[in-house]
């Protein structure tokens, strides 16, 4: 496929201010939202198109980086050791979880059906059922491994292990 020359020509960048160490981002389809990794407490912000805080939730200490399901947002909290559950349309904090293995969460990822949450300290993911927020279980990735970032290709997880520099599918 061709590129028009509007794709080739220089993009026009915005910086937009009044953050404090974002870590995560992700689109949800209507807004842009954002972790801010260095608040107490953890805060994730709902945007408009140009930026603009709509909407701030508060989430565990030390948000990194999200996910969204179709319907929630998932935010690993690192400095608690927790998972917040946001429903997306009204940024109402659903659930925050704890247990099931966390331990220093770092990235979540949903493969259509289950989110998974990198453990950086714990060699290890974690896993849940999306519709209902059901522990499934936490599953180790090896010795000195420290999984970090992770996605989904809608069959398998894809996990970079930052400790052994090589790549986990799961």
């Amino acid at each position: 496929m061709e590129r028009t020359d509007a794709v080739r020509a220089p993009w026009n960048v915005t910086n937009v201010t009044g953050f404090n160490f974002l870590r995560g981002i992700l689109y949800d389809g209507a807004n842009i939202w954002v972790t801010e990794f260095g608040t107490a407490p953890g805060l994730l912000k709902k945007l408009d198109a140009n930026g603009n805080v709509l909407q701030t939730v508060t989430v565990g200490a030390k948000p990194a980086s999200p996910v969204f399901d179709g319907r929630n947002i998932w935010v690993p909290n690192n400095g608690s050791n927790t998972v917040t559950v946001v429903r997306a349309s009204d940024g109402t904090v659903l659930a925050t979880l704890s247990g099931n293995g966390l331990n220093v969460p770092d990235t979540a990822a949903f493969d259509g059906e289950r989110i998974l949450v990198t453990n950086l300290n714990g060699n290890s993911v974690s896993l849940w059922k999306a519709t209902d927020l059901t522990p499934l279980g936490s599953f180790s990735t090896g010795s000195g491994t420290r999984p970090g970032r992770a996605c989904s290709d809608g069959l398998y997880f894809w996990i970079t292990l930052s400790g052994t520099k090589q790549l986990a599918r799961f």
